[in-house]
């Protein structure tokens, strides 16, 4: 209840604190409603998906406040925590391991063309140590994501066989032709190009796909998916965080502001192909790799109405950002499966090398 013998200040206090909390609760709800905007007609929601855990946070922050001010206004923040609910659903899984009696494992990695997320270390020896953790991890398949040469004067097709024998893959499949992204997918399963009745088959730049005989444990097909990047730079977000000229600060801000309005755009753009693409596939399918949207995006809740569920909440366990780069809590990263695939395990390797996790899900054929 509000205490009446509250002084000035302590009325001041409140209704700067009830400012800050219609502020939070307006954040909150263009947040989640940034799922049903298409940011090709409006593109300014779409900051706020991005900025979902910080948004949440600035509510906890402000309702504990209030309690403490013993103020009615406390309401606007609970009621900000309740429209997060749905947010909250997507970004965090409390999901358990489903048993059964046999599984296949793959892992989606992007490997930053094998710079280092720290520096300081040699691109063939990246490409060493990630052989090393794909050897220890032993997924049957692995989806890489902007796989680049990692020796001097060795094409990348070249790279590519290699690491292929040295992490104990037998097949391999790559579009040496179009691929901007480096999609790589290695198997122990045999595997082949999508037939033409699919725009996969096409191969343009948002992703390879390929069909899987992994024998007894039945047929399936994977999507190796790389969604265009931000494209922002570690010293753009230095420079947000260290002191600078108005100047200079404001010519950031709109540098910033252009590259993801056009990221935020092309993706979109990129996501209605792929689904296209997708459509006339018969069968399990997993669609996997970086998607570069939070789950609180346009692009996210396409996939789920497209019929594919983000396996991450099904058996996933906690929040498990999967960027490793200078933004936190940015989960961008995913395994789609639709319903003829069984999600049994999912974990996000915490292994920091690349600017990403990689990520891995268990899983059977139905």
């Amino acid at each position: 209840m509000e205490r009446r013998e509250r002084g000035f200040f302590g009325k001041l206090i409140v209704f700067i604190l009830s400012l800050l909390a219609l502020i939070g609760l307006v954040a909150m709800a263009l947040s989640v409603l940034n799922a049903y905007v298409n940011p090709n007609r409006f593109i300014w929601t779409t900051f706020f998906g991005l900025a979902f855990w910080g948004i949440l946070f600035y509510n906890i922050v402000i309702l504990i406040l209030l309690l403490l001010m013993k103020s009615r206004k406390a309401w606007i923040a609970v009621l900000a925590l309740m429209i997060a609910i749905p947010g909250f659903s997507k970004s965090y899984s409390r999901g358990k391991k489903v048993e059964a009696d046999s599984s296949i494992r793959i892992m989606s990695y992007n490997v930053h063309n094998f710079k280092h997320v720290d520096g300081g270390v040699k691109q063939e020896d990246f490409a060493n140590q990630v052989m090393d953790m794909v050897r220890k991890q032993n997924p049957d398949l692995l989806c890489c994501q902007e796989f680049a040469g990692f020796k001097s004067g060795v094409t990348r097709q070249k790279c590519i066989d290699i690491f292929a024998e040295e992490a104990g893959f037998q097949y391999v499949y790559y579009n040496r032709h179009n691929n901007y992204a480096g999609n790589v997918v290695f198997s122990k399963y045999p595997i082949e190009k999508v037939s033409d009745v699919s725009d996969f088959a096409k191969e343009n730049t948002y992703g390879v796909m390929v069909s899987v005989d992994a024998g007894d444990k039945g047929k399936f097909h994977v999507a190796n998916v790389h969604l265009l990047s931000y494209m922002i730079t570690d010293s753009e977000i230095e420079s947000l965080t260290t002191p600078q000229e108005r100047q200079e600060l404001e010519a950031l801000g709109k540098t910033l502001v252009h590259k993801l309005n056009f990221a935020f755009q092309c993706r979109s753009e990129e996501l209605q192909k792929m689904l296209e693409g997708l459509a006339p596939i018969e069968g399990p399918v997993i669609v996997c790799g970086d998607f570069n949207e939070p789950p609180l995006s346009y692009n996210y809740r396409q996939m789920q109405k497209a019929g594919f569920v983000d396996t991450f909440t099904k058996v996933g366990h906690g929040i498990k950002p999967t960027y490793a780069g200078k933004l936190p809590l940015l989960r961008i990263d995913y395994v789609w499966a639709n319903d003829g695939v069984t999600p049994l395990v999912f974990k996000r390797h915490r292994w920091k090398a690349s600017d990403h996790y990689p990520i891995i899900l268990d899983f059977s054929l139905q």
